[in-house]
């Protein structure tokens, strides 16, 4: 019988930590890596894929055309908690299982977050743009005690966010329609996404949303909040129209905002040129100790799923 196959799409594997590898190996896969130095596009997935049994999968798109050129994929071990990039009923309809790492992206995510709010209250990146070309410019800054900051989304990373902004002391909005207020802490306050949006200083989105749902955040939810405010997206490129944002910026409505995820990635757009808006390229949960993390959990759930099929009756083979 051959070992199975799985391939790693993942630009960096084992950079910090070999572990990862040594797991898969030393259950007896056959491991192969995407050396494009790149993501994968969509139409490269059917070339590469082709003769392999499990993916350790990054943000790369896996629709229901592509998964139909991939006959021996039983697995796809995700890298991360979203699944927006994967058809969900078409694994399923062609028995492909769908892992995640959920709990390994909270604190690096929740981290950059609160990095990011400090920032703008700091006003960081206009220093720094000074800096670079030769100027000594003083600005006011704000405590975050002088903030309401409001969370969109209160899963596993908001709640994160607010356990680390209590040190702060700013008053915390949060709408989660999944979340019973009763179930909140007393240390925040509930509100519908409109009140939020028009009472908060920062806003934050921190929501699990599917990509078919589209756009939570777009012209009107823009024009209802703060003069002055911030927009922070460290979830879903796709959750803010990227255009109204851009205008509502350029406009001065919005005092500036901090984005890690973008509705196509590369990002090459407008909204990196603004002095006002920091763009970091998809890195929430780029730290060493959680990208390990990540990548053991990705590669142990590959080895316990094919430990589970090895054991669910000779019928099955791989």
């Amino acid at each position: 019988m051959s070992r199975p196959i799985v391939y790693v799409s993942l630009q960096q594997f084992c950079e910090y930590d070999e572990r990862p590898r040594q797991v898969l190996l030393e259950a007896g896969f056959d491991i192969r890596h995407n050396s494009l130095g790149r993501r994968l596009k969509r139409e490269e997935l059917s070339e590469a894929l082709h003769e392999v049994d499990a993916v350790i999968a990054g943000v790369e798109p896996y629709d229901a055309a592509s998964l139909a050129t991939l006959p021996r994929l039983r697995c796809i071990s995700r890298c991360g908690s979203g699944t927006d990039t994967i058809d969900l009923v078409a694994a399923g309809q062609r028995q492909i299982t769908v892992l995640t790492t959920p709990d390994e992206v909270v604190e690096p995510v929740a981290q950059l977050t609160v990095a990011m709010i400090l920032a703008l209250a700091r006003q960081l990146s206009g220093f720094v743009n000074d800096a670079h070309a030769g100027l000594w410019k003083k600005r006011t800054g704000v405590l975050l005690s002088e903030w309401t900051i409001g969370l969109i989304g209160f899963g596993r990373i908001g709640r994160a966010v607010e356990r680390h902004l209590r040190t702060f002391g700013p008053c915390v909005l949060v709408t989660d329609p999944h979340v019973p207020v009763a179930q909140l802490p007393s240390s925040v306050k509930s509100r519908d996404l409109p009140a939020l949006l028009s009472e908060a200083d920062v806003v934050s989105l921190h929501v699990s949303r599917s990509r078919e749902e589209g756009t939570l955040i777009g012209q009107r939810e823009l024009a209802i909040m703060k003069s002055g405010s911030y927009l922070i997206n460290t979830a879903r490129g796709f959750l803010v129209d990227e255009e109204a944002l851009y205008q509502a910026l350029s406009t001065a409505h919005l005092a500036g905002a901090a984005l890690d995820v973008y509705e196509i990635e590369p990002y090459t757009g407008p909204l990196m040129h603004l002095p006002q808006v920091i763009c970091t390229p998809h890195i929430a949960s780029l730290t060493r100790a959680s990208r390990t993390a990540m990548e053991l959990r990705c590669a142990q759930n590959v080895v316990d799923f094919f430990s589970k099929v090895a054991c669910s009756g000779p019928s099955q083979s791989f």
